[in-house]
C-alpha cells in the first residue's frame, strides 16, 4: 500500500521539491530565535512566537522569517524522542546549526553546561554515537560520511561557545510550557546536509534489522512500524530475513518525507487523503472531493506520529449523485422557517451529507466518523448507537462512492432515530426525520410515493370520521394511519405543560395488533373524562379502530405518518377559529 502511495508522492515532490512539505509546515508552539553570523560572533536578528490556533487550525505566517524557520525546523527535528543526540533528552535538536529545548528546562535546572557540552561533543564526533560496537549503525554513518563529508568543527565550536554564553539569559526572558528554538542563519544546503547526518543513521526502525547488499544498505522503515524485541509476532517467520520489508536509504528518505507531508496535513485537521497519478489531495472532515476520482484512499489520525488508520481502493467516486435527490415534505405539513430551508432538490454528495448530518444526527455525524466510541460526547443513547451503527456505511457511500447496502442501512437507522426523537419529545424534529426517511426511501427504492399514500389515507379518513354513521376501514393502511391519528389525539388531551410524547412509544414500536388495542384502551381510560361524548369524529375514529382486525404485519411507518400528520379530529375546530 505504501509503495503505491510513494509512486504518486515521488512525482509530486519531484516537481515541487521540499516546498510540497514546507508550504504547509506547522512548527511546534514556541519561541523561535534567528541568530545571524556577524564577523567572528553572532547576533540575534529576530524573535518570533509561533502558536497554532487549535480551533481554526491556522497559524500566523506573516513574518519574513517564517519560511526560513520552517526549513530550519524541518531539517533539525528528531525522528522521535527515543533517538536523540542528547542522551538525557533535554536538547531536542539534531544538528549544531540549531538548538531546541523546552522552556521548563531552564527553570528546573535540567539544562546545564554538561548537557550542552555532551550534545556538541556527539555532533563533533558522530562516531561517539555510532561506535564500531554498534556495527550496523557504524556502517550506515561511515557510508554517509563518505557521501556528505565530515563535520565543520570550527563552526560547531563557535556555535557551542555562543550557546553556552547566551542561552541561559535567553531562557530567562522566554518562559512557558512550550519550546525555545534557536537557529543559526546558514544556507538551506547546510541544514539539509547536517539534518541528513542525523536522519540517515536514525531513520530506520532499528539498525539491527539492516542488511548490507552490493548497492548499499537495506533497512526496516520506522513510519507506522513498531517492530522490536517485544513484538516478535510482527516478524515474518517463514523467511530467512524476518523483517516485513526492507528499503534502501533513498526510499526510506522518500517515505519519511511522505509521512512528514501527511503529518502537516493531519495537524491542520485534514484527515482524508486521495492519491492517484494526478497527484495527492487531502481534505478535512466534512469536505468531499469535487472531481471524479479513481485511486487510493487513506484515513489519517494524529497520535505521537501520523497514523494511517484506514486504506481503500476507490474505483468510481463522483462528486455528483447519479440522479438528483429530492428532500420532500412528505407529510405535507407546515414547516418552520429554519428546517424548511433544508427541503428541495440536491445533486451533490456534500449536500446530502449536510442534510443527513443535520436532520438525523443533530450535526454529530461529520465530526465523529472515526471518533473512538468512548470519546463521542452524545448523551442520547439512541442517537449514539445509531451513529456507531451507520457511520462507516454512510462514509463509504459519500466519500468512496460505495453504495452497497446503503439503502437498507439508512432505512434501519432512520426508523430507530425517528422513534428515539419521538420518545425524547421532539415532535417537530420527528416530522423532518420522517420526511427525510421517506425521501431517501423514494430515492433508493422508487415505487410508491409515501406522500401520495398519506394523501389518500388522509382524504379517506377525513370522509369517514365526518360520516353520520360509523364506517369501516378498507385496508390495513387506513387502519394504521388512523391508529397514529388517534394516539396523537389522545396525547393532545394531556393537561401537562409538556406533552408526554414518550407515551407514543408502545404504538410506534408495536409488533402486533393486540398490544395496540390494549394500549389504546389504556389511553382512552386515562383521557376519556375530557372527551365530549357527542364528538362525532372521535367516536367514528375510535369505533372503526376497535372494529377492525388487520391481516398483515404492523405498519410502523403509517402509524408514524398518522401520528405526525396534522390531526383530522381538530380540523373543524381550526376552521371555526
Amino acid at each position: 500500500m505504501i509503495k503505491e502511495c510513494l509512486e504518486s508522492f515521488e512525482k509530486e515532490i519531484g516537481i515541487k521539491g521540499d516546498k510540497l512539505i514546507l508550504d504547509n509546515y506547522i512548527p511546534a508552539d514556541g519561541t523561535y530565535i534567528i541568530v545571524a553570523p556577524m564577523g567572528d560572533s553572532f547576533q540575534i536578528v529576530d524573535t518570533l512566537n509561533i502558536k497554532l490556533d487549535k480551533k481554526t487550525k491556522t497559524i500566523d505566517r506573516s513574518s519574513n522569517y517564517f519560511d526560513s524557520i520552517c526549513m530550519y525546523d524541518y531539517n533539525s527535528k528528531l525522528v522521535d524522542m527515543n533517538k536523540p543526540i542528547d542522551g538525557k533528552k533535554i536538547i531536542h535538536s539534531n544538528n549544531y546549526l540549531s538548538f531546541f529545548a523546552k522552556k521548563e528546562s531552564f527553570i528546573n535546572g535540567k539544562l546545564t553546561d554538561e548537557v550542552i557540552d555532551g550534545y556538541y561533543a556527539i555532533l563533533a564526533d558522530p562516531y561517539l554515537k555510532y561506535p564500531k560496537s554498534k556495527s550496523k549503525s557504524h556502517e550506515v554513518y561511515m557510508a554517509l560520511e563518505e557521501e556528505i563529508g565530515t563535520v565543520n568543527i570550527e563552526l560547531l565550536e563557535k556555535i557551542r561557545c555562543w550557546i553556552k554564553e547566551n542561552v541561559y539569559e535567553i531562557g530567562k526572558q522566554h518562559t512557558g510550557k512550550d519550546y525555545l528554538k534557536i537557529f543559526f542563519q546558514y544556507d538551506e544546503q547546510d541544514y539539509i546536509r547536517e539534518g541528513k547526518r542525523y536522519f540517515i543513521p536514525n531513520i530506520y526502525n532499528s539498525n539491527d534489522y539492516n542488511v548490507k547488499v552490493i548497492d548499499g544498505i537495506l533497512g526496516l522503515p520506522n513510519d507506522n512500524m513498531g517492530m522490536n524485541a517485544k513484538k516478535p509476532y510482527l516478524e515474518n517467520k517463514t523467511r530467512k530475513i524476518t523483517s516485513p520489508y526492507l528499503i534502501n536509504s533513498e526510499e526510506v528518505m522518500l517515505q519519511k518525507k511522505f509521512f512528514d507531508y501527511l503529518l502537516n496535513e493531519v495537524t491542520l485537521g485534514k484527515v482524508n487523503v486521495y492519491i492517484n497519478d494526478e497527484g495527492i489531495k487531502v481534505y478535512p472532515n466534512g469536505q468531499l472531493p469535487d472531481k471524479d476520482f479513481e485511486g487510493l484512499y487513506l484515513r489519517l489520525k494524529k497520535g505521537k506520529e501520523v497514523e494511517i488508520r484506514g486504506y481503500d481502493v476507490i474505483t468510481m467516486y463522483k462528486p455528483n449523485l447519479a440522479r438528483s435527490f429530492s428532500f420532500n415534505n412528505v407529510l405535507k405539513d407546515t414547516l418552520d422557517e429554519k428546517s424548511g430551508e433544508l427541503y428541495g432538490k440536491y445533486k451533490k454528495r456534500s449536500d446530502i451529507q449536510g442534510i443527513i448530518d443535520n436532520v438525523f444526527f443533530s450535526k454529530y455525524l461529520v465530526n465523529n466518523y472515526f471518533t473512538d466510541p468512548g470519546d463521542i460526547s452524545i448523551t442520547n443513547n439512541v442517537l449514539k448507537n445509531n451513529l456507531l451503527l451507520g457511520r462507516e456505511g454512510i462514509f463509504n457511500w459519500l466519500y468512496k462512492g460505495n453504495s452497497n447496502g446503503i439503502d437498507k442501512l439508512l432505512d434501519k437507522l432512520s426508523l430507530n432515530i425517528l422513534k428515539g426523537t419521538i420518545e425524547s419529545g421532539y415532535y417537530k424534529k420527528a416530522k423532518d426525520q420522517f420526511n427525510l426517511r421517506w425521501s431517501l426511501k423514494s430515492y433508493f427504492d422508487g415505487g410508491v410515493q409515501m406522500a401520495e399514500v398519506i394523501y389518500i389515507m388522509q382524504e379517506s379518513l377525513r370522509k369517514k370520521i365526518n360520516a353520520e354513521v360509523t364506517d369501516k376501514f378498507d385496508n390495513d393502511e387506513e387502519y394504521y394511519f388512523a391508529v397514529g391519528q388517534l394516539v396523537n389525539y389522545f396525547l393532545s388531551l394531556s393537561k401537562g405543560k409538556n406533552k408526554p410524547q414518550s407515551l407514543a412509544n408502545p404504538f410506534v414500536n408495536a409488533k402486533n395488533n393486540e398490544i395496540i388495542k390494549e394500549k389504546l384502551r389504556a389511553l382512552y381510560l386515562k383521557y376519556n373524562y375530557t372527551i365530549d361524548k357527542n364528538s362525532k369524529r372521535f367516536n367514528n375514529l375510535y369505533g372503526m379502530i376497535l372494529g377492525y382486525v388487520p391481516e398483515g404485519k404492523v405498519n410502523q411507518d403509517l402509524i408514524l405518518a398518522g401520528y405526525l400528520r396534522s390531526n383530522l379530529v381538530y380540523e373543524k375546530n381550526k376552521e371555526e377559529k
